[in-house]
């Protein structure tokens, strides 16, 4: 029960904040003393009045409403009471008279301190009415009645910004056609957090049951269907869901690694904490908790896993944050420990809260929840971009994605075309909480970069058995580490994002085989590329070729792309000690053949020297040019004479 209000919060936060917010009205109304209603009423008055404190003090609300309505009947003009009645019944919830009383109370005393809460709440109530100007209005005429800098002060300049925005956005609506994902998904009253893999085939979220137990489940699209067309959702798996409460997931790119929230459990460091669980074939391991360096004593929730799973963004209460709330991030080292999480910093946390975090798989977008930035009103969802290791100033992402209400867990498919969130506020007043999609606008799809992906297998070539390898991920551009992935050891499957328009260096390894290197770029024709991978074991005569070895036309100097791949070949000399190779060069027909010779010979011993420097003795590498003598295409398109232009190392 503990983790259903946790998770769930979000949507009662309004109320609650506003709690709050009536306390300190409460406070700071309460350290004026009356001492104008004494000089203004009778006798009789008085003694009601003295009553009706007295019942409002032992919050006796009822019988404080009677007497306070008895002093009325005698002097409608008394402002205090009229402030009074106003604070009792915001603390009904009846807005009606509430507006009544602030109203009169404000217009008595318009330039009284005591009023400067009531503009505020009748700010608030047009607000909330989408009446913006009017809403400004009110807020204008608080803020000078609050102390420069007091917590007052600060929500009523906010509330002023809002209004500004707000009043703007709605001029300018988001051509937005939101769906519900039906009554197959929606299948409880309340289902939020939806998150998908990257080739959008497999939808997991969290849903709450009729007996308040929360747990997360599964469905997978139906092959050939639009986005309606989804299986019936599942129990995630009994090694996660237990007795207790599971809720708010995220999953890394392939569906593979799982990090959820659980709440009070034994073996837990705080009130909420993060878990991880991997896939193997068709089951997930045992939960382990993230530990002391990610969960505290604190609140942990509400995890996003980055594209390959090794960086974590999740909100968190502790101490040494900016806010209340704050969005943190930690990454997994190469020793499978995670790091210290760092605060995103003033860049994307508030004073206020900030939740939700979502990294969109291009590892570079940040879709998040705040209630301390200028927007529609509650938590509004706004996105940064990261260049380096700076988060640009965050943007509202508009009307209608952001209402008056309070809107959170917005995920963003990887191709960057659809988004998928929980709407509690469009199910015609039945109090439930349903998964929506819609086609994300031309204005934000500029805003993300969009990712393909690469899928397949890695199999044993003699055998065609699966085999669970690693696979490394680099931008040949940048020469950096974009990715790290694995493939299943049950099935040999690995699915591995990639950014629009990018050219990338692929490198599967496996102890006792040859490491496998591809080349390939990434275009908008292409949702995804189709990877069989066979891996050729440690044996004499077994060879591969270096993708990703370049040479300017007609030179021998290796080109500074062609390092990673280098690196990599050095890594595996070092690590299999005993093995000697090989490195052929080949070309294609053009030129003479004797040229095409020399300038084989000449690149295979660029690669050969390269690694002699990067520490690999002499007497185990060989080189030898083939020419043009040994092609594996016909040289009758430039396509296959590349594929004739190549280096290889061959076990010896």
């Amino acid at each position: 029960m503990e983790n259903v209000v946790t998770n769930s919060q979000v949507y009662e936060h309004s109320v609650m904040r506003w709690a709050v917010f009536l306390i300190v009205i409460l406070s700071f109304s309460g350290s004026f003393k009356v001492v104008a209603q004494e000089a203004t009423l009778s006798r009789k008055g008085r003694e009601n009045y003295e009553k009706a404190q007295k019942a409002w003090q032992q919050r006796q609300l009822g019988e404080a409403i009677i007497l306070f309505e008895k002093v009325l009947q005698e002097t409608p003009q008394s402002y205090d009471t009229h402030l009074r009645l106003a604070q009792i019944y915001e603390l009904q919830r009846n807005a009606d008279l509430t507006r009544k009383h602030y109203t009169l109370a404000t217009r008595l005393k318009p330039d009284a301190p005591q009023s400067g809460p009531g503009f505020q709440w009748l700010g608030r109530y047009h607000f909330q009415a989408e009446r913006y100007d009017s809403a400004q209005f009110y807020f204008e005429k608080a803020i000078k009645l609050f102390p420069p800098k007091s917590s007052l002060f600060r929500l009523a300049e906010k509330s002023i910004v809002s209004s500004k925005f707000a009043a703007e956005a709605i001029k300018k609506p988001l051509a937005i056609q939101k769906k519900s994902m039906g009554d197959t998904v929606n299948f409880l009253r309340t289902q939020y957090f939806p998150v998908l893999t990257a080739d959008n085939e497999t939808l997991i979220f969290t849903g709450l049951t009729e007996e308040r137990d929360e747990n997360i489940y599964v469905t997978n699209r139906k092959k050939g269907s639009d986005a309606s067309g989804w299986d019936v959702p599942e129990d995630i798996s009994p090694a996660i869901n237990t007795i207790n409460n599971e809720g708010t997931c995220s999953v890394s790119a392939d569906g593979r690694t799982l990090v959820f929230t659980a709440c009070n459990r034994p073996e837990g460091y705080g009130s909420c904490d993060l878990y991880i669980s991997h896939k193997e074939g068709k089951d997930w391991t045992t939960p382990v908790n993230l530990g002391e360096q990610v969960n505290t004593r604190d609140w942990e929730s509400q995890p996003s896993l980055s594209a390959d799973g090794h960086t974590l963004y999740f909100a968190s209460e502790r101490k040494e944050g900016i806010g209340k709330r704050d969005i943190w991030v930690t990454t997994l080292n190469d020793k499978k420990q995670w790091s210290a999480p760092k605060n995103l910093g003033p860049a994307i946390n508030t004073p206020d809260d900030e939740n939700a975090p979502f990294i969109h798989a291009n590892g570079r977008t940040l879709f998040f929840a705040s209630d301390g930035l200028a927007g529609m009103g509650g938590f509004d969802i706004f996105i940064s971009q990261k260049t380096d290791t700076i988060w640009a100033a965050p943007n509202n992402l508009g009307y209608p994605i952001n209402t008056v209400a309070d809107q959170v867990g917005l995920f963003i498919a990887s191709d960057g075309k659809s988004a998928y969130y929980t709407d509690d506020s469009s199910d015609k007043g039945k109090g439930r909480s349903l998964i929506y999609t819609f086609d994300l606008p031309e204005s934000l799809q500029n805003m993300i970069v969009p990712t393909r992906y690469a899928k397949g297998r890695v199999t044993d070539k003699k055998t065609g058995q699966p085999v669970a390898s690693d696979i490394d991920l680099f931008d040949l551009k940048t020469q950096e580490k974009v990715g790290a992935f694995t493939s299943d050891a049950r099935t040999g499957s690995f699915l591995a994002v990639l950014n629009k328009g990018g050219e990338y260096a692929f490198y599967v390894s496996k102890p006792g085989y040859l490491f496998k290197s591809l080349s390939f770029s990434v275009s908008d024709s292409v949702s995804f590329v189709d990877l069989q991978i066979p891996l050729e074991a440690i044996e004499k005569d077994r060879a591969e070729i270096l993708n990703n070895i370049f040479f300017q036309t007609g030179r021998y100097e290796l080109d500074e792309k062609s390092k990673v791949e280098l690196d990599k070949m050095a890594d595996f000399l070092t690590r299999n000690k005993d093995v000697k190779i090989e490195i052929s060069g080949h070309t294609d027909d053009v030129g003479s053949d004797s040229e095409n010779m020399e300038l084989s010979r000449r690149r295979a011993q660029s690669v050969q020297q390269y690694l002699h420097k990067s520490g690999i003795a002499q007497p185990r590498i060989l080189s030898k040019g083939y020419g043009e003598t040994k092609p594996v295409a016909a040289n009758d398109t430039e396509a296959n004479r590349q594929k004739n232009r190549r280096i290889e190392w061959r076990i010896l």
